[in-house]
């Protein structure tokens, strides 16, 4: 079971997601900082603002950081404050720690997921836009839902992979 839960992370819908998301982040990335350049050329060079330039920003920074998001628990390059393998040798131990970490990770990022489900279903109703350059809330809001489905389903992985090399090992008389 572990071999194939490695194969899958080698395999063509992992690969397919990761270029997915590292062109999304890398379009969001060089955008946001294209907006931020103009608009600082244009404050400070020219002495003009330009209207409804946060929104922008603000809309851009979205997709940046839920997509990162996916890319890092993609990863699982999350910052962390992982200790139990400071204070435990155990490979075992250690591997069902991170295991059981990642599940409550999951089950947090699908609960944030449903909120933000119940939040994109009001404002498809209601669909509000911002004062400036009435951007629909709801393409600011868009990134945040995928953002944690796509989380929630790399820490499902990370999950069930931790676990499953815990026992694993452990049955095939690991180091301990």
């Amino acid at each position: 079971m572990l071999q194939k839960l490695e194969d899958f992370r080698k395999g063509k819908v992992w690969c397919g997601v990761d270029k997915f998301v590292s062109a999304l982040i890398t379009l969001a990335g060089v955008s946001l900082t294209a907006v931020i350049f103009v608009v600082v050329i244009a404050r400070y060079i020219f002495k003009q603002d330009i209207f409804g330039s946060e929104e922008i920003i603000l809309l851009l920074a979205w997709w940046l950081y839920f997509m990162g998001g996916i890319g890092g628990s993609q990863e699982d390059s999350h910052i962390k404050a992982d200790m139990v393998d400071v204070f435990v040798s155990n490979q075992f131990v250690i591997d069902l720690t991170k295991g059981i970490a990642k599940a409550l990770e999951a089950a947090v990022f699908f609960f944030c997921t449903y909120l933000t489900f119940l939040m994109l279903k009001v404002n498809f109703v209601k669909m509000p836009v911002t004062t400036g350059l009435k951007i629909p809330y709801l393409a600011s809001q868009i990134p945040i839902f995928i953002g944690f489905i796509g989380m929630a389903l790399f820490a499902v992985y990370w999950a069930v992979y931790f676990i499953v090399k815990a026992f694993e090992e452990k049955k095939g008389g690991a180091k301990e």
